[in-house]
């Protein structure tokens, strides 16, 4: 055997394995739908506003929030403005959020968030940016309502 075709036998062989491994990972990781909490409680409403956020309903998400009456936001096509335009496939990274503790007193409560994002980078650069955001609530009758952050900038 000729040393090209040595070559080209490895390559491949390389690309098989890719290959396997790509779809061993998407048929493992698949289908680990989260359990939904409780919509009345603070992190069901930070969790139900994150998988809104996820699946690009930004109708929903929007109206997981609650905005200060001085706030420029009225909107929500004024809210898709300010978090970043209209958001689209074009500029999203991968990410996955995991919920921390909930503190919560009287009508006001946070929720500790770990968003992990995955964006591809050089060879020596870390493809994974871990965040620690803090949401903010406040109870709205039986509801609670995110106040802080208001906008989504971990996803592009």
């Amino acid at each position: 055997m000729d040393s090209s075709r040595r070559w080209l036998l490895v390559f491949g062989s390389i690309i098989g394995a890719l290959v396997i491994a790509t779809v061993a990972l998407v048929l493992l990781t698949g289908g680990n739908e989260p359990e939904l909490l409780p919509e009345n409680t603070p992190e069901g409403t930070v969790q139900r506003y994150l998988i809104a956020i996820q699946e690009g309903d930004y109708q929903e998400a929007f109206g997981y929030l609650k905005f200060d009456s001085a706030d420029v936001i009225k909107t929500y096509e004024d809210w898709l403005r300010m978090v970043a335009g209209y958001p689209g496939d074009y500029n999203r990274s991968t990410w996955k959020a995991t919920l921390g503790s909930t503190q919560q007193s009287g009508t006001s409560a946070s929720v500790e968030v770990t968003i992990d994002t995955f964006r591809p980078g050089g060879p020596f650069e870390d493809p994974v940016r871990r965040e620690n955001i803090l949401f903010q609530l406040t109870r709205s009758g039986e509801s609670w309502l995110i106040t802080s952050p208001t906008y989504i900038y971990w996803n592009y």
